[in-house]
């Protein structure tokens, strides 16, 4: 069992990205909010580029989960067949340079950023921030 969901993304213009993203853990919009806003939040130079946000959530998604097995990627005309079998469905987002919308459960919005991975003191952002490498740092001599 999992908690499962899929993503897909598309940009202001309406261009959809070509591969939809699968997780088998934390599918729930608490968590994936959390991993969308902090890859828009980190990653500056991406957010009106689709393709390159698509590759900058992956990067995340995969620090986070690094067993190579909570993580897939499916052809979009796949998406909502894939998302049939996931507890928590679809999650579509319309990526922008000015921010990002989850479009069509708007309304769910509010209550998972109200969750407690988000309002605990160490909360999934603190979590998200300690799965992603560390800068190496160079030996004083």
């Amino acid at each position: 069992m999992g908690n499962r969901a899929i993503i897909t993304l598309e940009n202001e213009q309406g261009q959809q990205h070509p591969v939809a993203v699968y997780v088998h853990w934390n599918g729930g919009l608490e968590s994936v909010l959390a991993f969308i806003q902090y890859t828009w939040e980190t990653f500056d130079r991406g957010r009106d580029d689709l393709f390159t946000f698509h590759i900058r959530l992956c990067h995340v998604l995969g620090n986070f989960f690094p067993d190579g097995l909570s993580l897939y990627g499916y052809p979009l005309d796949m998406a909502d067949e894939c998302a049939e079998g996931c507890d928590n469905g679809r999650f579509h987002f319309t990526i922008g340079k000015h921010g990002f919308d989850l479009r069509g459960r708007a309304d769910e919005v509010e209550a998972a950023r109200r969750h407690k991975y988000w309002s605990d003191e160490r909360n999934i952002f603190a979590t998200i921030k300690d799965a992603m490498p560390q800068p190496k740092r160079k030996a004083v001599s």
